[in-house]
């Protein structure tokens, strides 16, 4: 008889706990809709209406599912385990206010490095070794007894008023219009992803915990999608996720420039720094006694695209995919057709597509006016050009070639160089060589597995200008700080680096470098001066690799360092 009175008295108590914990869960919702709400203002916000209809609906649709999934997880097991009331609201409160806190301090570490709370940055935010930031954000959890006072309020009024709560029928068309919102979050982001529609897909990562549904391979498997098409258009356009960009952050600002030199820029994709000996190349090393070598060079990334995007724009290639998708020109062009320069471009056959898409674009050279170099060379002694001008040349070493053949290849480079170098006029004539990536052999990448190995990385830099002097320069230098010396040294712009690039002034030879940066459009790399590797992705995980290349376990991550990079990495992100 009292084990049946006990056993229904449970079931009550328990249903009880049941239906305080739907209220629960709703007031919770509210917080986090409110709080999340906070996103709209730090987002790259959509400029059309059906992209501002999905960042509502994903807010109701994502927050409510949130402190649903957390109440179905967590609170409601616990309802049958724990029989007492008062602990279980208890505890529930307690999750709820860590919760709602770990929100509020998500949102300021998105407005600060664009990137949501994981271990890393956590480690980041608390980091002792830089006091007066985790002072900073300690002020953060200052409304935790706020917040928890809150909780406990509601959590006994509503446990008191519960019998007239349930009363209410509406909480009913609340949880189905919650339930809409996150399934039309999911439709709507699983359509744009397979049309590619950017005003939608570019909030991929708008919320923490954010996972929206995508369905692109089953419409492509199921002939409702075009994928070649699409492949296409994703090729042109970049990824559709990307963010938009703020570049230059300044209208730049320029002197009074005088005599403007002849820019010849020459490159050679897979150049690997230990070719560049007497033997191999006999024309460069006769000139290289005065040039300024840059012993200890990394390109922007490990290929073509990513090394000259970095040259060009001096930016990394994280920002490829939002420059396709606003056909963004590379400031240094712009400023050389507003110094009247003439630009002509000159590359190999098979180099022309992999160039068109990072350079030339949405018709970049038409609207500056460019001359096309078809020459085998251009022939600086018939006077091909009218000064001031800018010729880019750009070769490129075929990829999976034997040592000999590379070195046929260095060869035919140094040929033409000694006849190119024959033609130039040296005294008004400013000349970068340097190559946009390395080059690894396939019995290099067989013993190392890193795709951002130093043969593929660190790569020549020479520099031929009377404004320089003949030395070698053993600090690190990166293909970012091109564009900053041009723009400084040759244009007098008065704007800061930081307005236009994420690089320092190459030419700038007493400068110390602590480190530099390379990467793709997933991964940033650091570079220390003594090469060792720190591989960063925007989820907050991270690879250590030492001057050979091989992983490193590390227990005790520079955390000051990766925060400096988080900082200046989204610097031109529009917000």
């Amino acid at each position: 008889m009292f084990g049946s009175k006990n056993r229904r008295q449970y079931i009550e108590l328990t249903a009880k706990k049941i239906s305080w914990g739907h209220w629960f869960v709703f007031f919770n919702s509210l917080w986090l809709i409110i709080i999340g709400s906070r996103y709209a203002f730090l987002i790259d916000w959509p400029d059309t209406l059906l992209g501002k209809i999905y960042f509502f609906v994903s807010l109701v649709g994502h927050f409510s599912f949130i402190v649903f999934a957390f109440y179905l997880l967590l609170l409601f097991p616990l309802s049958f385990l724990i029989k007492n009331e008062r602990t279980y609201r208890g505890i529930s409160v307690i999750l709820a206010t860590i919760g709602i806190s770990l929100m509020l301090v998500d949102t300021e570490v998105f407005a600060s490095f664009h990137l949501h709370l994981t271990s890393l940055v956590w480690n980041l935010v608390v980091n002792p070794e830089n006091g007066e930031l985790a002072r900073q954000w300690q002020l953060f959890f200052a409304p935790m007894p706020l917040i928890l006072l809150a909780q406990m309020v509601y959590s006994r009024w509503s446990w008191q008023k519960l019998r007239s709560l349930e009363r209410q029928r509406w909480l009913k068309y609340v949880g189905i219009f919650y339930l809409v919102t996150f399934l039309a979050m999911h439709i709507m982001y699983a359509w744009a992803d397979a049309v590619l529609y950017r005003p939608i897909t570019m909030q991929k990562s708008n919320f923490p915990l954010s996972y929206p549904m995508t369905a692109r391979t089953f419409l492509q498997r199921h002939g409702f999608l075009d994928k070649e098409r699409l492949l296409a258009k994703a090729r042109e356009q970049g990824r559709a996720d990307a963010l938009k960009i703020d570049y230059p952050k300044h209208a730049l600002r320029f002197g009074n420039v005088q005599d403007t030199p002849n820019i010849i820029f020459i490159n050679l994709t897979g150049w690997r720094k230990d070719s560049v000996t007497a033997a191999l190349m006999p024309n460069l090393s006769a000139y290289l006694p005065k040039a300024t070598q840059f012993d200890h060079h990394y390109s922007t990334g490990n290929d073509e695209v990513t090394g000259l995007f970095g040259l060009f724009y001096g930016l990394l290639p994280e920002y490829i995919d939002s420059v396709s998708q606003q056909k963004v020109m590379p400031i240094l062009l712009t400023t050389l057709a507003k110094h009247h320069y003439q630009i002509c471009r000159y590359y190999d056959e098979e180099n022309k597509v992999a160039l068109r898409r990072m350079l030339f674009s949405a018709n970049h050279y038409d609207k500056l006016g460019a001359y096309s170099c078809e020459q085998s060379r251009p022939d600086f002694q018939k006077n091909l050009f009218h000064s001031p001008y800018f010729v880019f040349m750009d070769m490129q070493i075929p990829a999976g070639l034997s040592q000999e053949a590379y070195q046929q290849q260095i060869r035919n480079f140094d040929t033409k160089l000694g006849n190119i170098f024959k033609d130039i006029d040296w005294k008004n004539t400013l000349v970068i060589l340097t190559a946009a990536s390395g080059y690894e052999f396939q019995h290099e990448s067989d013993k190392v597995d890193n795709q951002f190995s130093r043969m593929r990385i660190e790569v020549p830099m020479y520099v031929f200008w009377k404004g320089l002097p003949a030395m070698k320069v053993e600090t690190l230098t990166s293909n970012l700080d091109v564009v900053p010396a041009l723009m400084k040294h040759i244009f007098d712009v008065k704007n800061p680096a930081s307005d236009y690039s994420q690089g320092q002034d190459l030419f700038n030879l007493k400068k110390n470098r602590d480190w530099v940066q390379s990467g793709d459009q997933k991964w940033n790399v650091i570079i220390t001066p003594d090469d060792v590797q720190y591989h960063l992705n925007r989820k907050g995980d991270y690879e250590k690799f030492d001057a050979q290349g091989d992983p490193v376990s590390s227990s005790r991550p520079p955390l000051g360092l990766f925060l400096d990079v988080y900082k200046r990495a989204g610097n031109f992100w529009a917000h």
